[in-house]
C-alpha cells in the first residue's frame, strides 16, 4: 500500500508542470517559522532579512515525515550569523526516494538598519530527479524585509524566486511564493502571531496561532491555517543552548505529519 501510494506521488509530479513539482521542499515548511524572539532562527529559512536582526550564531538541524510515509521523509540543515550589522545564513534541504527526489540550497546575506529594519538577499540552486526522466536544476533568488518596530513585535515579507528562473529544457518558470507574518509577545510570554503564503497557482494560505513558554524551558503553540485546512502544533524543550522542538501537523483526510528540529544557538533577548 505504501509503495502504491508513493507511485502516484510521482506520477502527480510527472503530469504537472515543473515548475508545480518544484514547490519549496523543507522540514522547516511549517507554520512557526514567523518571525519572534523565541523562533528566530527557524524564520531565518524563509525571511531573507531574519539573520541579521537576530544575534550571534546558531545551527538548526530539522526532519520532516509527511503523512507517515518514511520514503517521503524531508531533512534540512541551517547555520547563520550575525558579524555587526550584516548576517549571513546557509541552508539545505533534501527529500525523495530512488524514484523521485528534489534538492534546495540557499545562500543569503542580509543588513539591519536603526537595529529595527532589516533587508536581505539570498540565492537558490533548485534541483529536482525523476527516475527514467532524468534531472533538472536551477538558480534563482529571494529578497524580503523583517521590520522590529518594538521589542514585542515583528513583521516580515518575503518574495521567492523573483529572477523568474526556469527549469531544465522545458523553460518553465517557477512558481515562487510570497509571505508575509506578524507576532506579538504578550506580558504572559504568550506570542500571537499571523501569517498568509501564496504561490502563484494556488490560493492564498491564511493562518494564525500562538506558541506559549510556560515555562523558560518549556514551551507548547498551536495554529490553524486554510490551504489545505489544517492544524499544526509544536511542543519545545529548551536546555541552556540547545531547543528541541516536535512539529507535527493533523489534516483531516490525509492524516498527520510528524518532525523533530534541533537547534544551537542563544535566544534572542526579549
Amino acid at each position: 500500500m505504501t509503495r502504491a501510494v508513493l507511485w502516484v506521488v510521482v506520477v502527480f509530479a510527472v503530469l504537472s508542470s515543473p515548475a508545480d513539482a518544484l514547490e519549496p521542499v523543507s522540514a522547516l515548511e511549517d507554520l512557526f517559522t514567523f518571525p519572534s524572539t523565541l523562533t528566530a532562527r527557524e524564520a531565518a529559512y524563509c525571511y531573507p532579512g531574519m539573520t541579521a536582526i537576530s544575534s550571534g550564531a546558531f545551527a538548526l538541524a530539522a526532519c520532516n515525515t509527511p503523512f507517515g510515509l518514511g520514503d517521503l521523509a524531508t531533512s534540512t540543515a541551517l547555520a547563520g550569523a550575525r558579524f555587526g550589522n550584516a548576517g549571513i545564513m546557509a541552508a539545505f534541504s533534501g527529500s525523495g526516494f530512488d524514484l523521485y527526489g528534489e534538492e534546495h540550497a540557499r545562500l543569503g546575506l542580509s543588513y539591519v538598519f536603526l537595529d529595527k529594519i532589516s533587508p536581505g538577499i539570498r540565492i537558490n540552486r533548485n534541483a529536482m530527479r525523476i527516475k527514467g526522466f532524468g534531472n533538472a536544476d536551477t538558480f534563482s533568488a529571494d529578497i524580503g524585509l523583517v521590520c522590529r518596530p518594538h521589542e514585542r513585535l515583528f513583521a516580515a515579507l518575503s518574495c521567492e524566486n523573483v529572477g523568474g528562473a526556469e527549469l531544465g529544457e522545458s523553460c518553465e518558470k517557477l512558481d515562487g511564493r510570497a509571505r508575509a507574518a506578524v507576532s506579538w509577545l504578550s506580558p504572559a510570554d504568550v506570542t500571537l502571531f499571523a501569517s498568509a503564503s501564496k504561490v502563484r497557482r494556488f490560493d492564498t494560505d491564511i493562518a494564525a496561532g500562538f506558541l506559549a513558554e510556560l515555562t523558560s524551558a518549556f514551551s507548547l503553540g498551536a495554529a490553524a491555517a486554510s490551504e489545505p485546512e489544517r492544524i499544526e502544533y509544536l511542543c519545545g524543550i529548551t536546555i541552556r543552548r540547545l531547543r528541541f522542538s516536535y512539529r507535527g501537523s493533523y489534516h483531516g483526510e490525509l492524516g498527520a505529519t510528524h518532525g523533530f528540529s534541533l537547534q544551537w544557538g542563544d535566544r534572542d533577548s526579549k
